[in-house]
């Protein structure tokens, strides 16, 4: 009985010891609240908490203007890089320096990043100009400015165009064009009208119309050009007069290539690495030599004779274009050999799959073949007199004064 009783007095003071410990971490906790809320209250007022996110919005501000600030010297250098290299394409042109600061505006106010190319392409030259125009509004530029960008198409190589380089504005049609206008009803075609092209400035182009019937100012039409060796396009323009028998109309950048014909070649003489393709698994690696090139496909020499249809990845080098590294063709035709060489096996052969990089270096390459072959007979067929009369002559000091004020 006593031992029981022991046993009840122990378990009991045990749990008091238990209650009273807990009591006391319960005050020593209270305690610790109350003094972190007296320091709070002491060391952190409303002012010092002021301070702090003042102090804290200042640290982000310097922080952006620095970001800013070096994302804007960034800027500046890579402007006056594309800006020397833009002044080193337009020396290599021997360009007069009013046609190079007029096409250097165009291109800045355009927002090109790579200047230089309003130089090299078609496509850039016309889009950059459409931007100009608009921006600028074309009826605040000058006939002069206008007719040195005109004259600027033409001695670039850019109008005409070589075969197989696409349109991408009516400004690039030549006068004697034939065209197709079509007037439609309800969305049905009622008629078609043959025309051709009888001039065209930056402002309009003039077709004929023999149609006798009147067109009212305003009107759209839908009209197709078909470029010989090219495509046909089609494309909407509107009426601004009617000229007795000669229709005026407004230039357009819209133009849909909807047949593609055949590409021109330019003959060629490069090393070119080619990988056989079997069932989807690379095979041996020939070597032979690209003697023509375009924008459709190329023509090689082979030291074997593959099997039509066969597929191929060729790897080499582009002059001025860099490397073309593993592009997919497909061979078309198989001839015989070179001059009797079983060594020179000749294969044609159309480029396969999506339109990438590598296509687009060589559609460059091929345009630039293609205007140089254009500039040097254009330039042996002209006499003195000739280029002469189509230079175009601009005052420097009222073209720059132009410039400045629109820039």
């Amino acid at each position: 009985m006593n031992s029981i009783l022991r046993k009840i007095l122990f378990l009991t003071a045990i749990l008091n010891m238990s209650v009273l410990s807990a009591v006391a971490q319960e005050n020593v906790f209270d305690v610790f609240s109350r003094s972190i809320d007296r320091a709070m209250s002491k060391y952190f007022t409303a002012e010092v908490i002021f301070t702090l996110i003042i102090g804290t919005l200042l640290l982000i501000v310097i922080a952006v203007l620095n970001e800013s600030r070096r994302s804007n010297k960034i800027k500046r250098e890579m402007l006056a890089l594309a800006m020397a290299k833009f002044d080193l394409q337009a020396e290599k042109l021997d360009m007069r320096l009013s046609s190079a600061a007029i096409l250097k505006k165009i291109a800045l106010k355009s927002g090109l990043q790579d200047l230089s190319s309003i130089l090299k392409f078609s496509h850039v030259f016309e889009s950059s100009v459409e931007k100009y125009y608009e921006i600028q509004k074309i009826g605040s530029i000058s006939d002069e400015v206008l007719l040195q960008i005109s004259a600027l198409r033409k001695a670039l190589g850019f109008s005409p165009l070589p075969r197989g380089i696409a349109l991408t504005s009516t400004r690039q049609f030549c006068i004697g064009d034939e065209c197709m206008i079509r007037i439609s009803e309800n969305d049905q075609v009622i008629r078609k009208v043959a025309c051709q092209v009888l001039d065209s400035d930056e402002r309009h182009w003039c077709v004929t119309y023999p149609d006798g019937v009147q067109v009212q100012t305003g009107t759209s039409l839908n009209m197709s050009l078909a470029k010989s060796g090219d495509a046909e396009y089609t494309f909407k323009t509107q009426v601004l007069n009617d000229l007795n028998a000669e229709l005026a109309l407004s230039h357009t950048s819209e133009l849909t290539r909807t047949q593609q014909r055949n590409w021109l070649r330019v003959n060629v003489n490069l090393p070119v690495k080619a990988t056989i393709i079997e069932e989807a698994n690379m095979g041996d690696i020939i070597s032979g030599k690209i003697i023509d090139i375009s924008g459709g496909g190329l023509g090689m020499t082979l030291p074997v004779s593959l099997r039509k249809d066969a597929m191929l990845l060729l790897s080499f080098d582009l002059p001025g274009r860099g490397k073309v590294i593993d592009m997919f063709v497909k061979i078309v035709r198989v001839g015989g050999p070179v001059d009797g060489d079983a060594s020179k096996i000749v294969h044609s052969a159309t480029f396969s799959g999506e339109v990438d990089i590598s296509h687009e270096k060589i559609i460059q390459y091929v345009f630039e073949k293609q205007r140089e072959g254009l500039l040097i007979r254009r330039t042996q067929d002209e006499t003195p007199q000739d280029q002469e009369s189509q230079a175009v002559e601009v005052k420097e000091p009222q073209v720059e004064n132009n410039i400045q004020e629109t820039m």
